[in-house]
């Protein structure tokens, strides 16, 4: 314990200045009253004239903005924070969510030199050896990457190298532990936020970022993601070259294509929007509904387009994926606002949840049914899907209920896809489009060869149970016989605590007690009556009489008390 101890006082010490540059800008931004750090100010050091207050009139913004400038500042750690934030519709407003959405992770480059010493060390070989051209100016640079262009000398193939920024898993890790701490700074002292779980949230996101931070596990992503669509001539997935590839080298096929909204090239390509609109908007539901694998960041600037039309896909390292149930409940959601069904959009909400039940029912259902009368009452291609699922988000909060974690990502993916396609068509019917996919798979659950696959793993598994079960039951009969089993108890305790547990036990002793001592004065009194010591009251001794009428007192006093509280 002691050495725990002096071990979070000495990272605590290392950290100090990160800690300052931290609370300096949250404090420049006008956060220190919001999260409550004026406590902080002085373990740190930090006194008023310290902080360099902006000068441009930042504080006048609303705190939206504010909240996406000083992320920004933070740096890396915290913009990949807000990014993925913002896909929690359960956590951040509309407010906050279209600012957190205009994040930019744009940073200068790095050194190319540094570059190309990260490529040759990892992948252990020479790069003029391997690349018959390695261009020095990297086409992209991001917070944890930049990504330089080449040409394979094996093939000709030109490729795309994915290179991690030096010393970045260093900064993230150092910025996870400060977020944690912070997480649970708030969490034990501002109640508004502690209700949203930060500990929890943090956790989610520290996971999420060390995945991406590891290019081989986004180069499974990507060959996963190329084998569900390689007979799909409407997308493009880069080939991954394993053996130029690892946790901080990635090699790809370069996709030459023309951003989504360049209008001009799209035209001279021959490319009409409105088919490019259906075709992106076909993707994602395939992504959900056949495969329960999707792209979880599928915005313009992970979009090209190919000269003939396809869409090509970038950047695999925040993915998602639903199991089939999961897959069945979004289905029968999509069908149910297809249909303006309230009934179905409920059911399939309650089963997306994590409690899987409404604790008021009637509640619910009025409340769904509120939701479509104002929502869904319109021409389907009048309804945004982005505004009704976030609407649908905040009825659950207000019946207190909560989605599992992997549909949040599934509403930022296809309110993303949505708002591309509604931009090149303006007539997108997004939500009919999906129906046929949703349709398809509900459907697909009592297809014959389905129910037969189903039966026979139920009679597989029926067999395999009764031929274990007599040694099973023989086992469990022996340790019975010899005392080796141990039945382990839970008790729920009750949101109060033990407090509720406490007085009950307490009242029951009481009463115990009281009846003991009742009974042994009734006793003694008698046996004090029949003693007949002096003084008397007639022939009845004093000292037993008075006994006699206390211990009745007693007694009565015990029956009023448990009539009082419902007993009797």
């Amino acid at each position: 314990m002691i050495l725990d101890q002096l071990k979070s006082a000495v990272e605590f010490a290392n950290n100090l200045p990160r800690y300052r540059e931290i609370i300096g800008i949250l404090w420049k931004y006008g956060f220190a009253d919001v999260l409550k750090l004026v406590a902080l100010q002085r373990v740190l050091g930090l006194e008023d004239a310290t902080i360099t207050l902006r000068e441009d009139g930042v504080l006048s913004k609303p705190l939206p903005v504010r909240m996406r400038m000083a992320l920004e500042e933070l740096g890396p750690t915290f913009i990949k924070f807000g990014q993925i934030i913002s896909s929690r519709r359960d956590l951040v407003d509309d407010e906050y969510f279209v600012e957190l959405t205009k994040l930019q992770s744009q940073v200068p480059p790095f050194a190319t030199s540094t570059a190309r010493e990260i490529i040759e060390s990892e992948l252990n070989i020479s790069i003029d050896e391997v690349f018959s051209s390695f261009q020095d100016k990297p086409v992209g640079s991001a917070s944890i990457a930049q990504v330089h262009a080449g040409t394979l000398k094996e093939n000709g193939t030109k490729v795309a190298i994915k290179v991690q920024r030096p010393d970045i898993q260093k900064v993230v890790e150092l910025d996870l532990s400060i977020l944690h701490d912070i997480a649970r700074f708030v969490d034990k002292h501002v109640p508004e936020i502690s209700g949203l779980n930060p500990v929890g949230v943090v956790a989610e996101f520290a996971s999420t970022l060390v995945k991406e931070l590891d290019f081989s596990h986004e180069a499974s992503n990507a060959e996963r993601f190329g084998k569900q669509f390689a007979d799909d001539p409407t997308i493009r997935v880069p080939k991954i070259y394993r053996d130029l590839t690892s946790t901080r080298v990635l090699t790809m096929d370069f996709l030459a294509g023309v951003n989504v909204y360049d209008e001009k090239r799209l035209q001279k390509n021959d490319i009409d929007p409105s088919v490019l609109a259906r075709n992106i908007t076909e993707l994602i539901y395939k992504q959900i509904f056949e495969f329960g694998f999707f792209h979880g960041d599928p915005h313009p600037g992970n979009m090209l387009v190919m000269k003939d039309g396809a869409i090509g896909l970038l950047d695999y390292g925040m993915m998602g994926s639903f199991t089939p149930p999961f897959r069945t409940s979004i289905a029968q959601l999509i069908a149910g606002l297809a249909e303006k069904n309230h009934q179905q959009v409920m059911r399939s909400i309650l089963d997306m949840s994590e409690e899987g039940f409404a604790s008021n029912t009637a509640k619910m259902l009025n409340d769904v049914e509120e939701f479509s009368g104002t929502h869904l009452n319109r021409p389907l291609r009048e309804i945004r899907l982005e505004v009704v699922l976030n609407k649908l988000l905040e009825m659950l909060r207000n019946n207190h209920l909560r989605m599992k974690g992997s549909f949040y990502l599934g509403i930022k993916a296809l309110t993303q896809v949505e708002a591309v396609g509604r931009t090149l068509d303006p007539d997108l019917n997004f939500i009919k489009q999906g129906e046929p996919y949703a349709i398809k798979l509900m459907q697909g659950k009592y297809h014959p060869h389905r129910l037969m696959m189903l039966l026979q793993r139920w009679a597989s598994e029926g067999l395999d149970f009764l031929d274990t079960f007599p040694g099973d039951f023989r086992n469990l009969y022996q340790q019975i016989k010899h005392g080796k089993v141990s039945i382990p108890l839970q008790h729920k305790i009750d949101p109060e605590g033990f407090e509720p547990l406490r007085k009950t036990l307490d009242s029951i002793a009481n009463r115990l007690t009281n009846a003991i001592l009742a009974a042994s004065v009734l006793i003694c009194s008698s046996i004090l009556i029949h003693s007949g010591i002096p003084p008397k009251i007639g022939d009845v001794p004093v000292i037993g009489l008075a006994g006699l009428i206390w211990g009745f007192f007693m007694c009565l006093r015990m029956v009023l008390s448990i009539w009082k509280h419902g007993g009797l």
